[in-house]
């Protein structure tokens, strides 16, 4: 049976018992202790200034079921950036408000707060998932203080509704292997989109089942899994902070609370990451040139939709070449 009807049971039982018994919960802390960690109107974000102290302001933000950890690899990459890497409002350290509503213009608002704050009044952005969500609304409602934008997914809620006639065969092509992907992969966003509460008790009740519900995506979704003590440092921030059903109010509000598409003339890069184990297609540029300024388009050989964990050299590479082409 493996993969194909959720995850393999041996994986699932040499995954929990690392954890259980060989995983170091305590390295990774003193190694996140080494960043520089703050709260600000309840969003935890690490703060790393260039070495330089002259670098690009670059908030970078995460999706789910992910956090803060997909950026830490890439941090020493990034020397020529002020960077700031927020936790979005109900994953690990950020508590998500008690209301509805919180959208990617709820959380974009706060962004472009966050970075006022911290004195910028111009700074690029990135993302993926939600954050390429979150990203993409930042640019739309702050474009005077957002330079670029940088993205290694669509969030295709935002993305317009295209007659097929307009369509070419490329791009035809790729939504059929996308609408392949819904039938057997989206089943997670149905039940997280409408009872977010009721499938969080469980996994708020089980560490197998937490790790279960979460590793299948970060298998099916990536090019190679990452390692089980990256996958475990990420389970047990969700374990030890209880945000499994706050993280998934995001499907919840923002089905609800839809924010509106309108094309981004924010100068975008966009990175291609096409390579998942269940494969999700492989976005044509035409396709995403009818929402975005596309202004560097790469495509990578290797990485899938977790990119930032999953190859943080390319995207951090790729990051430096666009930001520095516009400043």
């Amino acid at each position: 049976m493996g993969w194909k009807q959720g995850t393999e049971l041996d994986w699932l039982r040499r995954l929990v018992s690392y954890w259980a018994h060989e995983f170091d919960w305590r390295a990774w802390e003193q190694r996140l202790n080494t960043l520089n960690q703050f709260t600000w109107e309840g969003i935890h974000f690490v703060h790393q200034r260039a070495a330089s102290g002259r670098g690009m302001p670059l908030i970078l933000t995460h999706g789910w079921p992910s956090s803060f950890l997909d950026y830490v690899d890439m941090l020493p990459m990034l020397e020529h950036f002020d960077v700031v890497i927020p936790s979005l409002p109900g994953y690990g350290f950020s508590p998500r408000p008690p209301r509805v509503g919180i959208n990617y213009r709820y959380v974009s608002d706060r962004w472009h707060r966050l970075m006022s704050e911290l004195g910028y009044s111009r700074y690029g952005a990135s993302g993926y998932d939600f954050g390429a969500g979150v990203t993409t609304i930042l640019a739309l409602d702050h474009s005077e203080s957002v330079i670029g934008i940088h993205l290694t997914t669509l969030e295709s809620d935002l993305a317009h509704v295209v007659d097929d006639a307009e369509l070419s065969d490329v791009e035809r092509s790729y939504l059929a292997v996308n609408r392949d992907w819904d039938t057997t992969e989206r089943g997670y966003s149905a039940i997280q989109s409408t009872k977010p509460q009721t499938v969080g008790y469980g996994l708020n009740d089980s560490p197998a089942g937490l790790a279960a519900y979460l590793g299948e995506k970060w298998h099916s979704w990536s090019d190679v899994t990452p390692s089980d003590d990256y996958l475990c440092a990420t389970l047990t921030l969700y374990w030890v902070t209880q945000t499994i059903t706050s993280s998934m109010r995001d499907y919840w509000d923002n089905r609800w609370h839809p924010v509106e598409p309108a094309y981004i003339n924010t100068p975008t890069a966009f990175g291609v990451f096409a390579h998942q184990t269940v494969p999700e297609g492989e976005l044509p540029r035409s396709y995403l040139e009818r929402l975005y300024n596309i202004q560097r388009w790469t495509v990578f050989p290797r990485g899938g939709h977790f990119a930032p964990a999953e190859e943080p050299a390319a995207v951090a590479g790729d990051l430096t070449a666009f930001f520095g082409d516009l400043s």
